[in-house]
């Protein structure tokens, strides 16, 4: 099933930069795809022409200057955060027009949204997952992600997922929880109420990012394009190939990671994981709480079809013994009674 167009706003116009331009130590070899930060582009070393990297050239604005600076404030630290698959900003820097860019490890693939068009159901959920296994070696690293961008989220040749890890942040401290460049990201549709609203970023945060991407993959819609109507019920409601039970099962996971309630959310990307991994067994998970699905068990034979013979069986049962009971009766009170003195005399 080819999955529905979702309606992103659309990219900024940006100059486009021709191959060969040097950006630095960078020569741009070719140009990858636009997003909402910017144009993606491959570009290798102009000394060591065997070292290759993946740059994005941003826009100019407030998101561009934010992701700058906190690139400026974590760059040493960054370097720590060691996974094959989350690719940390290694460089920075300012084109000739003004343009900031940052300069990620060489990744080949294509953003998870276009990637997935023609992907099942199934292995889309299995995507996602895996961006939440992402996710928690971050977090046992000490990083959160301010701002979940389906742009960001890459599926390579090996079709697993890799993160361009532009949004990290390191955990709120209690006493002082706002970062430097944290505000909302580009793309509202996938930034929580709450950080809207000038929170800082939080683990219950990044689950609505997810869950917006979640709702972007299975339907094609955010959460917040849904109406009242019939045709808004389900948003799993396009996979026709589900039971009437996987949809409802399927949709309150997805709502519960959107809810506009911090607390009804999944507390963490890690129980999100979790949730989705049981949808995909056919087992319960938190969103069904007040209403959780039977559990699996092997077929037995109906009560319907039982039920009458065990009432036949046990009529029967029934009548036998008051026929016995009758006629024992009957049998006492045919015998002849014993006189006293034959009586003593036995």
């Amino acid at each position: 099933m080819r999955m529905p167009e979702l309606t992103l706003p659309p990219p900024a116009v940006t100059p486009f930069l021709g191959e060969g331009l040097t950006l630095g130590v960078w020569r741009l070899r070719e140009s990858l795809h636009a997003s909402a930060s910017g144009q993606w582009y491959r570009a290798v070393h102009s000394r060591a022409a065997n070292q290759e990297a993946t740059v994005l050239v941003m826009h100019r604005g407030e998101h561009a200057a934010a992701s700058l600076l906190r690139f400026a404030d974590h760059a040493s630290e960054l370097t720590h955060l060691q996974h094959a698959a989350i690719n940390v900003p290694g460089d920075s820097g300012v084109t000739s027009l003004g343009q900031p860019y940052l300069v990620l490890g060489p990744t080949q693939g294509r953003p998870i949204l276009a990637a997935c068009a023609e992907v099942p159901l199934r292995r889309r959920l299995e995507l996602v997952i895996e961006l939440c296994e992402l996710l928690r070696h971050a977090h046992h690293q000490g990083w959160l992600l301010s701002e979940v961008d389906p742009a960001m989220v890459w599926v390579q040749e090996d079709g697993h997922v890799a993160l361009m890890a532009l949004g990290l942040i390191h955990m709120p401290d209690p006493d002082e929880p706002y970062e430097r460049g944290s505000q909302p990201a580009s793309l509202p549709g996938f930034v929580s109420p709450e950080q809207r609203g000038g929170h800082p970023a939080s683990l219950a945060g990044e689950v609505y990012g997810l869950g917006s991407l979640l709702y972007s993959l299975i339907d094609g819609r955010l959460s917040s394009e849904f109406g009242d109507g019939a045709e808004d019920a389900s948003p799993s409601a396009r996979w026709s190939e589900l039971s009437l039970l996987e949809r409802t099962s399927l949709d309150a996971l997805m709502r519960k990671s959107v809810s506009p309630l911090v607390v009804r959310r999944q507390p963490c990307a890690e129980v999100l994981a979790d949730d989705l991994r049981a949808w995909l067994a056919g087992g319960n998970h938190s969103g069904l709480s007040l209403t959780p699905m039977p559990a699996a068990r092997p077929a037995a034979p109906r009560r319907e079809e039982r039920r009458p013979w065990r009432l036949v069986l046990a009529g029967l049962v029934l009548v036998s013994l008051l026929a016995a009971g009758w006629a024992g009766r009957g049998l006492l009170l045919a015998k002849p009674a014993v006189p006293p003195v034959a009586a003593a005399v036995r």
